[in-house]
């Protein structure tokens, strides 16, 4: 689903912010999930191909992909709770993702939220949130859900 959150008018035509969000009910716990958001060889597992973070507010991160590269900054940290980050491609405006992490009985309820900063367009052409990347959430997503699905057994 892609949803248009806020648009305005300003003088230079119209500003929109957007933003896709995501939920995914984990059969793990919530520090599992934890160090499947915030360790980088478990972030290679099921986001990026190569995964650089530090996992410190204001901490650099980059995340490489088959078909290109963010870079950006952890924004906030609260351990098994909540890890957001600003990225962006080369020459594109950033976006902010948080990761949202709730204990349930089931398991974990991971909510992922991508909102992009301030995107100016004109009435002609009217950006929506499926640019963010909505499917692509959708499919980590699973991706990750498998991945903590294999428990290795020592």
């Amino acid at each position: 689903m892609c949803n248009l959150r806020v648009a305005f008018y300003d003088q230079g035509g119209l500003q929109v912010d957007v933003s896709v969000e995501r939920e995914t009910l984990l059969d793990a716990s919530p520090s599992e999930v934890w160090e499947a958001i915030s360790e980088e060889s478990r972030l290679e597992e099921w986001l990026a191909d190569e995964v650089e973070l530090d996992l410190v507010e204001g901490g650099a991160a980059s995340f490489r992909f088959e078909d290109g590269e963010r870079q950006g900054t952890v924004d906030a940290v609260e351990e098994e709770r909540r890890l957001a980050l600003t990225w962006s491609r080369p020459g594109e405006l950033p976006s902010q993702v948080e990761f949202r992490i709730e204990a349930i009985p089931e398991g974990t309820r991971l909510r992922v939220t991508e909102s992009a900063m301030a995107i100016a367009a004109t009435p002609d052409h009217r950006p929506t949130a499926c640019g963010l990347g909505g499917a692509a959430w959708a499919e980590r997503l699973a991706t990750l859900a498998g991945v903590l699905r294999l428990v290795l057994v020592a």
